[in-house]
């Protein structure tokens, strides 16, 4: 039997081993005591800022620990919005059924549908509902929504051409709802179509048979869509949308072969955050050595310092989280107003990040 890794009073390191969906009973008490002596300090907001308060929730009755109120209430507030998504879900896919046109959910709304195979799933925040179709079945589908009361989520803006989806709508419960034709920037919507539609698998959830695209494809897409997003991809939450998929076994493996495979030959954006992403993604999901990325302690513990000395401000936190994060992964420095900061301020950050982690190693 392997034997737990020995816990230290370190809530980062605590909150990442807590996390991790690959522990044993041996391993949860010993994490349970390791709470017991943890400084909480901080905490707290760190854990807002993370998006990780239902995971952490859900993780922490499993193991028989509790870090308070504000966590319970952060997890309930988060379950409470993700139950409205599936709510808009239900609602627009009887919409689409009944205008008998095919579709793939994407992203949080089809790791949701499939939270009966993949652990955790549904303990991520999930902000909207994406839906891919058929190109030129989109326009129909858009106006047959404006038809049943759906609004326009920015009524000023005027719609982008060769967008990957159509301008986002508003349903009856107040979720954003996007009707893609494409994946992602830059990729055609024949390209997204073909590539998802053979492997898509289908399910009856939300009332009515839906297809949800496969665990590569699910992979994929959170993975890309997080680092398109640069440093504030590298958050907690976002690792949820691999980690998951990791964690479920059955054929995570050749999943993982087929992403490291996609992104050898190419330059993909950008490099080194990517790698890291993946790493810590991979790790939370049970793959992997006893100690977390170094990437990925070094990252939270940054951010849990900040959160210490401010004050529980995202803003703040947000600008001092992406400088480092800028840093580590060779991203380009904040130009101009960005979350607040402004150049000179990312000089001050970079600097102060460096002393911060030059303190640390001596």
């Amino acid at each position: 039997m392997r034997s737990p890794a020995p816990l230290k009073a370190d809530a980062v390191g605590l909150l990442l081993r807590t996390l991790r969906l690959a522990t044993t009973r041996t391993d949860g008490d010993a994490l349970r005591d390791g709470w017991g002596l943890a400084d909480h300090r901080g905490l707290d907001n760190l854990i807002d800022f993370e998006g990780c308060a239902l995971w952490l929730s859900r993780r922490l009755r499993q193991i028989r620990a509790n870090l308070g109120d504000r966590v319970t209430q952060l997890a309930h507030d988060l379950a409470a919005r993700n139950l409205l998504v599936d709510a808009e879900t239900e609602t627009t896919l009887g919409h689409l059924a009944a205008l008998d046109v095919p579709c793939i959910l994407l992203k949080g709304a089809a790791r949701r549908a499939l939270a009966h195979e993949l652990p955790f799933a549904d303990a991520r925040p999930t902000f909207d509902l994406d839906i891919l179709v058929p190109a030129a079945a989109a326009p129909d589908v858009w106006h047959a929504l404006r038809r049943e009361g759906y609004l326009l989520v920015h009524p000023g803006r005027k719609p982008r051409p060769e967008h990957h989806h159509l301008p986002g709508l508003l349903g009856p419960v107040g979720v954003a709802v996007e009707i893609h034709t494409s994946v992602a920037p830059g990729i055609s919507p024949e390209v997204s179509w073909e590539r998802l539609r053979p492997t898509a698998r289908r399910i009856h959830r939300f009332g009515v048979a839906i297809m949800v695209p496969s665990p590569t494809e699910l992979l994929w897409d959170g993975m890309m869509h997080a680092v398109r997003g640069g440093a504030r991809g590298f958050r907690l939450y976002q690792f949820l949308a691999a980690s998951c998929i990791v964690a479920s076994g059955g054929g995570a493996e050749a999943a993982l072969q087929q992403i490291r495979a996609r992104l050898a030959p190419t330059s993909a954006p950008p490099v080194a955050l990517t790698s890291a992403w993946l790493a810590a993604a991979t790790w939370l999901g049970g793959v992997g050595e006893d100690d977390p990325p170094a990437g990925l302690q070094r990252a939270l513990q940054w951010r849990l310092t900040v959160a210490r000395r401010l004050s529980p401000d995202h803003r703040a936190l947000g600008a001092f989280a992406d400088e480092a994060s800028r840093l580590e992964f060779d991203l380009p420095p904040t130009r101009g107003v960005t979350r607040g900061l402004r150049p000179l301020g990312a000089v001050l950050v970079r600097n102060a990040y460096r002393c911060w982690r030059l303190a640390r190693a001596s």
